[in-house]
Parts: C-alpha cells; sequence; structure tokens
C-alpha cells in the first residue's frame, strides 16, 4: 500500500513539475512579450494522407507521451519507417483533450486493437504558422494564428493539428530546438 502511495506522490511531483515549467516559461513569454517570435500566418491547402495512429482521450497535453510510445513501439516490431513528419489530431480541448497521434505511413499496416490506419483529409483552407521552440512556449503561437483568425474573418471548422517539423528529443517540453507547425482548417464566416 506503501508504495502505491509513493508511485502516486512520484506521479504527482512529475505532474506539478510540468505545471511550474508552463507557468515560468508563460512567465518569461510575458517578461518578454515585446521580444516575441515574428510569426507568420500562411493558408495553404493540406493534402490527404495515410497514417498509423492512436487515439485516446488525456488530462494533459504532455499525457500523449504513451500515445507515441505505443506507436513507435509498433512501429519498430513491424519495421515499418514513416514516411513525412508525424502530428496529433486535437478533437478537443481541457479538461478532457481527445487527441490522435500519427505516422505517416505509404502502406498497409498490420491489424492492432490499438493501432489504427486511417486516410487522414486533406484540408482546402489551412491556417499554418510555425514555432520554433520548446513545447512550453508554443502558446504563443497559438495566440497569434487564434487572433488572426478572428481579426480576418475566417471560422475554425475542424481539428487543429500539430506537425512536427523537428520533433523534441526524447519528448521533451524544453527541448529549444523543436520546430512546431499549427493547423487550423479555416473557412470564411
Amino acid at each position: 500500500m506503501l508504495r502505491l502511495k509513493q508511485v502516486e506522490i512520484q506521479q504527482r511531483m512529475v505532474e506539478e513539475k510540468e505545471k511550474l515549467a508552463r507557468v515560468e516559461a508563460r512567465l518569461k513569454m510575458i517578461e518578454q512579450e515585446n521580444k516575441m517570435q515574428n510569426y507568420e500566418i500562411v493558408i495553404k491547402k493540406v493534402e490527404p494522407i495515410l497514417a498509423a495512429t492512436v487515439r485516446d482521450v488525456i488530462p494533459s497535453y504532455p499525457e500523449q507521451g504513451h500515445q507515441w510510445e505505443e506507436l513507435e513501439s509498433f512501429l519498430a516490431h513491424h519495421q515499418i519507417i514513416p514516411q513525412g513528419f508525424c502530428f496529433t489530431i486535437y478533437y478537443t480541448d481541457e479538461p478532457d483533450i481527445d487527441t490522435e497521434v500519427c505516422e505517416p505511413v505509404t502502406s498497409s499496416i498490420p491489424e492492432d486493437p490499438k493501432i489504427k490506419e486511417r486516410q487522414i483529409p486533406g484540408v482546402d483552407m489551412m491556417a499554418t504558422v510555425v514555432h520554433k521552440g520548446t513545447f512550453i512556449s508554443v502558446s504563443e503561437a497559438y495566440t497569434v494564428i487564434l487572433k488572426w483568425v478572428e481579426a480576418n474573418d475566417y471560422q475554425i471548422n475542424g481539428p487543429t493539428r500539430e506537425v512536427y517539423l523537428k520533433p523534441a528529443t526524447n519528448g521533451s517540453q524544453t527541448d529549444s530546438l523543436t520546430v512546431t507547425e499549427i493547423q487550423f482548417p479555416i473557412e470564411k464566416t
């Protein structure tokens, strides 16, 4: 019983450290508000893509790590090499985040109860912005693109995507060399 309690406390400590890191990043962002990255919003067409995916509802964004581990392990076991940038689709926001992690593939994958193969639909009008820096600071890019969508008389009409152009080292939330493209499907209001 004590071992179980020990594990629970350790898990809470990890979660609290992640929260603290996000608060510290937000404070740093506020302090450097005049030095914010210069984000460029681009509207582009995104083609459909065949992907191996794992979908789950998670309590916080960093919790998608287990989905990535499951997907990467499956692909490695079956010697399937992803063909393109991995990405996450967010269907809902907090408190229950419906998340699908995706690895592009070029051919069918073996059947599995958890890992799915599916055609991710294309999007004719996708508002995109590229964020260079930690996942903890990615919220500034979200703020910029959401303000842009509203200011330019668009509305979001589908799930958000994060495409990992340069993924974080070992899934680290604080890897400053990470490059992420945020994508919102849009339509004119």
